[in-house]
């Protein structure tokens, strides 16, 4: 057997060198509009590298597999065996995750020109939908949560505070003192410009008749 054989690829060393280059600018370019779309508190940095690592490495698998029935099929029955327990929780992570692997292949199938395009068009459009998504009543929806022996806290809230919440619904009320403090529950959407931190800040310094305020994304739009 010709050891030469283990050594040869159908690519050149610049072929090669281009591939890996464009996966890990491509991979860079999507982690970033990751970064810069996510609206949440914060972005997770271990899917962040995630997202700049798997193009590399799906292109360099592509480049080793090439047309191998042999290792393509070898491929698939290692995968087999490997167990994948990390839960993504957001459908939206699994499609940042998708196109990385999409542009590995891309990279190292040496179909550069549709990799290029394919994730300047996405990021574009990812980069628009977020911006128009941040501008919808939903973005702004969270979860209040306070302690007050008052019957009716709102009352006790100052006229600014008020005017920064656009809409609110109780959701639920807890007897935490024997009927001498509450733990209520509310649903909110912030007005404008308005912030969790004016929020909290303007309910804890009233009148005194909130304790412990908390505003909390709800699950559907919370994205650590």
């Amino acid at each position: 057997m010709d050891i030469t054989n283990f050594l040869k690829v159908d690519l050149t060393p610049a072929q090669i060198g281009i591939s890996f280059l464009l996966a890990f600018a491509l991979a860079f370019i999507w982690a970033t509009v990751y970064k810069r779309t996510h609206s949440g508190v914060a972005y997770t940095r271990s899917f962040y590298l995630s997202l700049l690592l798997i193009p590399p490495i799906v292109a360099m698998i592509m480049m080793a597999i090439g047309s191998n029935v042999a290792l393509s099929l070898g491929l698939v029955g290692s995968l087999s065996v490997i167990r994948f327990r990390a839960v993504i929780k957001d459908t939206k992570d699994m499609t940042f995750l998708f196109l990385a692997i999409g542009i590995g292949l891309c990279a190292g199938a040496t179909a550069w020109m549709v990799g290029i395009i394919g994730t300047v068009v996405i990021s574009l459009i990812t980069v628009v939908m977020s911006k128009m998504g941040n501008t919808k009543p939903g973005s702004s929806d969270y979860i209040l949560i306070f302690r007050s022996g008052d019957k009716e806290p709102w009352s006790k809230v100052d006229p600014e505070t008020q005017s920064l919440i656009k809409w609110k619904q109780l959701r639920g009320a807890t007897d935490v003192d024997h009927g001498k403090e509450f733990e209520y529950t509310y649903s909110v959407r912030l007005a404008g410009k308005a912030t969790p931190e004016k929020i909290i800040r303007g309910i804890s310094n009233g009148s005194g008749a909130f304790r412990q305020v908390t505003l909390i994304t709800p699950e559907n739009h919370l994205e650590l």
